[in-house]
């Protein structure tokens, strides 16, 4: 039997398989280069047809010997996919489900596409997209649905993939599903691994199923996306901080009696990545939803390291409320200042110690000339007016500022003055302790008031008010810390305890209560007062003390959370309401009973004609 050509075996072949009209496309028509066309003219390869035989010898390949043999198989890979995959029902590549996607799209539709999904990134809010193409809301929507409708027609094989792929997957995790959780071998799985974005098959299936499925950050949720942003609304005020610890199935109680119902796992996946709440195991309760164990600290790293560069006080809060949900500045200031990680830039400007130690360790001899100075010549001096005029930039000054705060030889006296620290305490102070000592015990504080130099009373009233060597054991007594028993080792013993009880009481409790808790260790004893106590705590702990005698952690601002309640509880009245008004309209305030009189009191956003009914200003 004579054999037949190779060259003629292929082309029956291929005439066999693809249709006439596809073998004679030209190759100048897929897109290649120039010099790419003009080599393969060269060699007489002209169309498809041409050059799948020459892809199919085993002699001599002309052009596609080279690096133009993979330009040219990639164009033709192409144009195969874009003809023939769309009626494939198994792909398992980006290239194989774009085709089947694309197919049965014209070009503008193939466009929306894109732009809807992301092929190659996430694509920004639909309100933001929208007036990026300068279109309305809806038309975008309608584009969205046109599209849906082309692809339920042209490609309902990937879609019923699609669609029963990530149910099973929902089901399995409980209704959320992260990319690296999706089954082996699913269409998802393959896409994260081929798309040019591995979220790409998550954004995918919340398109084509918007009334089953909703994404977001990174995560796809088995419910759609009405529900699942009103699960967002409703779910902050279910976990207030002072409920937590709050048991899992309770709080599954409660959203489902208020008709939300929602699967387990997505409850908790909000919980921790939206809201920014641990979940722990709990001997008796099981799964608990608890405070975020980081500190404000922790936190503002974490986002300082996230922008990369320094923040305005004004944008941190800003953030970090958005992040965390609650903040308030004079806290987070306080943060700032006191740990070391921070650094004061500009005013109010705050950077990460960490990114500036070059620049901290530049100016030493700097803070060595500015040291020296302060020590010879003597009084208070400004801190810039001690630096060369070349040397004066706002930075800089910041720079010499922080390293001025930890030089044994100087004591910073605010807004950028400083002087030589000659003595261990200033004399205000000196003169303050010796007035203590000659009295032998505690005095009348409005008394002792009276007595000092009018010149130097405010400061005095806010040393004997707020400084840790000082202690009120009574109303209007003050006496120095020294005189009762709580040394470094004991304070410090003190300060454990009370934060241990804390963290078992959401964050705060009342006085009497931690008296008991000390009473019952050496550190109690018939002589501390639950005033006392309470003073101690709020003087040398990172505690709050709330009228009422009632102790929190500085972290949780409670008395901020208390009074959003309130003013939600008055907008909700539209009337002027009395303190017991506000109660029977948030009963959840009950505890703070006591205290709520108070706080109402001195809130500048709200006003009062009788003292007694409160309403906003």
């Amino acid at each position: 039997m004579t054999a037949v050509p190779a060259t003629a075996t292929h082309s029956a072949s291929w005439a066999l398989v693809l249709p006439a009209s596809l073998l004679a496309v030209p190759l100048a028509n897929l897109g290649l280069g120039k010099n790419v066309i003009q080599q393969l003219s060269g060699a007489g390869l002209l169309t498809v047809h041409d050059a799948l035989l020459a892809a199919q010898q085993t002699g001599e390949l002309g052009p596609l010997t080279d690096g133009v043999g993979q330009e040219v198989r990639g164009a033709l890979a192409n144009l195969l996919l874009d003809t023939l995959v769309p009626f494939a029902a198994n792909a398992c590549d980006w290239p194989s489900v774009r085709a089947q996607l694309l197919g049965p799209l014209s070009p503008n539709e193939r466009q929306w596409l894109d732009e809807l999904i992301g092929f190659e990134q996430e694509p920004p809010h639909a309100a933001v997209l929208a007036r990026q193409l300068g279109i309305t809301t809806q038309a975008l929507a309608d584009r969205a649905e046109r599209l849906r409708g082309k692809l339920a027609e042209g490609a309902s094989h990937l879609l019923t993939r699609c669609h029963h792929e990530a149910s099973k997957d929902l089901a399995a995790f409980e209704g959320v599903l992260l990319v690296e959780h999706a089954a082996e071998g699913s269409l998802m799985q393959s896409l994260a691994r081929t798309a040019p974005d591995r979220a790409l098959g998550l954004r995918l299936i919340a398109f084509l199923f918007p009334r089953e499925f909703h994404c977001q950050n990174g995560a796809l949720f088995g419910l759609p996306p009405r529900r699942f942003r009103q699960l967002l609304r409703v779910l902050p005020s279910q976990v207030p901080p002072h409920r937590l610890p709050l048991s899992i199935d309770l709080l599954l109680t409660e959203l489902a009696g208020l008709d939300l119902q929602v699967p387990r796992g997505v409850l908790l996946h909000v919980l921790r990545k939206e809201l920014h709440i641990a979940i722990e195991l709990d001997a008796e309760m099981g799964e608990v939803a608890a405070a975020d164990p980081r500190t404000p600290a922790a936190r503002l790293v974490e986002l300082l390291q996230e922008v990369g560069q320094p923040m305005a006080l004004a944008d941190l809060v800003f953030a970090y409320r958005e992040r965390f949900r609650h903040g308030t500045a004079p806290a987070l200031c306080r943060q700032l200042r006191l740990r070391r990680e921070f650094v004061l830039l500009g005013p109010d400007v705050w950077g990460l110690r960490s990114d500036h130690e070059k620049e901290l360790l530049f100016v030493t001899p700097l803070v060595d000339k500015v040291a020296r100075r302060l020590c010879s010549e003597g009084g208070r001096q400004h801190v810039a007016d001690l630096l060369p005029d070349d040397e004066r930039d706002e930075r800089t000054v910041h720079y010499v500022l922080d390293r001025l705060a930890h030089d044994p030889r100087v004591r910073m006296l605010g807004r950028g003055d400083a002087c030589a620290a000659s003595h261990r305490r200033s004399r205000v102070m000196e003169t303050l302790l010796e007035a203590m000592r000659k009295a032998a015990g505690d005095v009348v504080l409005s008394l002792f008031l009276d007595n000092q130099p009018a010149a130097h009373r405010r400061l005095i009233a806010r040393l004997l008010r707020d400084n840790r060597l000082f202690v009120q054991p009574a109303a209007d007594r003050v006496d120095t810390l020294a005189n009762w028993p709580f040394n470094e080792e004991r304070m410090q013993r003190l300060l454990v305890l009370v934060q241990k009880q804390l963290r078992h009481r959401s964050g705060y409790a009342h006085g009497a209560a931690l008296k008991a808790a000390v009473d019952r260790t050496d550190l109690g004893g018939d002589w501390l007062t639950v005033q006392l106590l309470t003073d101690v705590l709020r003087r040398n702990g990172p505690f709050e003390v709330l009228p009422g005698d009632i102790v929190a952690r500085a972290e949780l601002a409670l008395p901020a959370q208390v009074m959003r309640s309130v003013r939600a509880a008055l907008r909700e009245a539209k009337a002027p309401l009395s303190v017991e008004e506000v109660l029977r309209a948030r009963p959840d305030l009950g505890e703070f009973a006591s205290c709520l009189a108070q706080l109402l009191a001195v809130d500048p956003l709200l006003q009062s004609q009788d003292g007694v009914h409160f309403m906003l200003a």
